[in-house]
């Protein structure tokens, strides 16, 4: 059984995620839904309310209108899935008081819960609300290092095609056991692994000729690199029971090694293939522990419109 939490601040954008939700897995009978809203922080003044009766009865009527706003929001959710076909018995609903943080709590829960995948709609009104991704999206991406997140935008996906971007490392075939185990059994996937390669070295004092035959030799080599991958990462899926006719590779050579091109590419992928989804390694190649997160991965997330970001 796959179980997945949505995080909800009662936002259109956080209803966006749901209805993601419900049209990748419409049908399917193998996953379990949690939707969460983190209650907000009591404020100072209520944290005397066991010392004076008056602050007492305003704190009561405070608790009461804020479980019954998270209920409202969580309801909404819920039935945005049920409408889609998802039985009551796999959706839950909870409302945690915050502890830490919003986005800490989200994780904590993510723990505690052993979640395949923690959800939101990119760019709330609640939560969320802040410049491109939102503040408490930014801080989750941050902190999750060891949890898939799903960022969601837009209200249409062909969310059954799905674009899967390799970098120049082995975590393509990661990524594939990660996307065939969240996809297994649902009709009309597909699936394309797509990886852009800028060997440019523009900068460098060389000699044209030279110049063109070392970036030919790099292009040639991380092509084979990632042939190779893609067969492992295909066999994955083979195992996985996918259609080989529903599993595709592209290696495209572009003329610019800047992390900004290389985002820029891959989202114009996206549009391009009318995918609903697309997965990306959190790291990339930067496999240092101080960078939580890559640079590709992060202008992905913040630049993507339309579409699910799976950050991996």
């Amino acid at each position: 059984m796959k179980r997945i939490l949505l995080a909800t601040d009662g936002s259109n954008f956080a209803l966006s995620s749901a209805a993601y939700i419900a049209n990748l897995y419409a049908g399917a009978s193998d996953l379990e839904i949690t939707v969460l809203n983190i209650l907000p922080s009591v404020p100072p003044l209520y944290l005397e309310e066991h010392r004076d009766p008056l602050i007492r009865k305003h704190y009561a009527a405070w608790r009461e209108k804020t479980l019954e706003e998270a209920r409202k929001y969580t309801d909404e959710a819920v039935d945005v899935l049920q409408r889609s076909g998802f039985k009551k018995s796999h959706i839950h609903t909870k409302h945690t008081p915050q502890v830490v943080g919003v986005a800490r709590d989200i994780i904590r829960e993510a723990d505690a819960g052993h979640y395949d995948a923690c959800t939101m709609g990119k760019k709330g009104m609640g939560w969320f609300d802040d410049t491109f991704l939102g503040s408490i999206t930014s801080k989750l991406l941050e902190i999750s290092e060891d949890h898939p997140v799903w960022l969601v935008s837009g209200s249409e996906w062909k969310s059954r095609n799905v674009l899967v971007a390799m970098d120049h490392t082995p975590k393509a075939v990661e990524l594939s056991r990660y996307v065939g185990e969240m996809l297994r059994g649902l009709e009309g996937v597909k699936i394309c692994f797509y990886h852009y390669c800028t060997p440019s070295m523009e900068n460098l004092s060389l000699e044209r000729r030279e110049l063109e035959e070392i970036e030919k030799r790099i292009a040639d080599h991380e092509r084979n690199q990632m042939d190779h991958f893609f067969q492992e990462a295909q066999k994955v899926l083979d195992d996985l029971g996918f259609d080989k006719k529903a599993v595709e590779y592209e290696f495209e050579l572009g003329k610019s090694a800047s992390t900004r091109k290389a985002s820029q590419r891959i989202l114009e992928k996206v549009q391009e293939g009318q995918y609903g989804t697309l997965v990306i390694g959190r790291k990339g190649a930067t496999a240092a522990r101080e960078f939580r997160l890559g640079s590709v991965a992060l202008r992905v997330s913040t630049e993507s419109q339309n579409c699910a970001v799976w950050v991996v």
